[in-house]
């Protein structure tokens, strides 16, 4: 079956908003939701790389269009990087880069 590209984004859009309504789910089902938000993400993100890659594709933008895109793209990610670093930092206090560390240490390399 053929699924164009934009089906394929519904798709992943309706079962990443079925994810967020659930509130009964289990760690082990929360976890699962967060690979597959990732998994969506890798996807688009490899979608637009490839676009941002191909002067053919952009240049089809105007100056406008890729302001407006820019900008998005922007203010998206300097939010998740802040919350990366909100998480991380909350990992660290949990004691998570210590025991990254301890298990570095017993590791066998030749």
């Amino acid at each position: 079956m053929n699924v164009s590209w934009n089906d394929r984004l519904q798709k992943t859009l309706e079962q990443l908003e079925q994810l967020k309504n659930q509130r009964d789910l289990d760690r082990l089902d929360l976890v699962k939701g967060m690979r597959f938000s990732f998994g969506a993400l890798s996807q688009s993100l490899g979608g637009w790389m490839q676009w941002v890659n191909s002067p053919e594709i952009m240049s089809q933008f105007t100056q406008e269009e890729l302001l407006e895109m820019s900008d998005q793209l922007i203010d998206m990610v300097s939010r998740f990087v802040q919350y990366d670093q909100e998480i991380t930092d909350s990992g660290l206090q949990k004691g998570l880069g210590k025991q990254r560390e301890e298990e570095d240490s017993h590791k066998f390399v030749i």
